[in-house]
């Protein structure tokens, strides 16, 4: 083995400088040369850190959209206001405290809520020639009058009768696969008040 003055006088021979640091039990090595270069770094870092100035991280944004305010008029009810703005009595209700009930007093002022958001589901998403796919969507118009039609991978396509949105903007539709080809057909909501939704599902071969 090397003793303490001989390693010391082999690397006094070759000009290196060894620094053995201890971190978390593990000893790391520094080559030759490399001690004063990393020191220099290591301050110049440390005072870049110290005089960089303080900076904070924005907190997230969110947009709500605002209700509206409408001034009850001789001969409304809140179902009229509620299919009027496309939302529900229920939710009119709620954002009044009306405690329920279709009387209201002319001149009084209503909060109306935002309309939730529009979505159109298909459930379930893939199978297979003879299932039931069932079609709904969400945050239509109250009383809106919405056509689901199907259009077939090779262009073909389907049309059922209107189905009307129930008070919670709701309303949905089964469609039976019957015959039907393999692949990816296309789901399309029209309403008559504004409503235009379209998803997809897939048949397996």
């Amino acid at each position: 083995m090397i003793g303490t003055s001989e390693a010391r006088a082999w690397l006094g021979r070759r000009g290196c400088l060894a620094r053995v640091v201890a971190a978390v039990g593990v000893a790391v090595l520094a080559g030759c040369g490399a001690a004063s270069t990393e020191t220099g770094r290591s301050a110049q870092a440390e005072n870049a850190a110290a005089n960089a100035p303080a900076t904070t991280a924005a907190a997230p944004t969110t947009t709500t959209t605002p209700s509206i305010s409408y001034q009850v008029k001789r001969g409304d009810t809140l179902t009229a206001i509620a299919r009027f703005f496309g939302v529900s009595s229920a939710a009119i209700d709620a954002a009044n405290q009306l405690g329920g009930g279709d009387r209201l007093t002319e001149g009084q002022v209503l909060q109306i809520p935002p309309s939730p958001p529009a979505g159109l589901s298909v459930t379930p998403p893939d199978g297979i020639a003879g299932m039931v796919f069932t079609f709904t969507v969400t945050g239509a118009k109250v009383g809106e009058a919405v056509t689901f039609q199907v259009v077939a991978p090779g262009g073909g396509t389907f049309s059922g009768s209107p189905h009307t949105a129930a008070q919670d903007g709701s309303v949905s539709a089964s469609y039976r696969t019957d015959g039907d080809a393999a692949g990816k057909y296309d789901v399309v909501a029209t309403g008559d008040r504004g409503t235009s939704l379209r998803s997809s599902y897939r048949l397996l071969g």
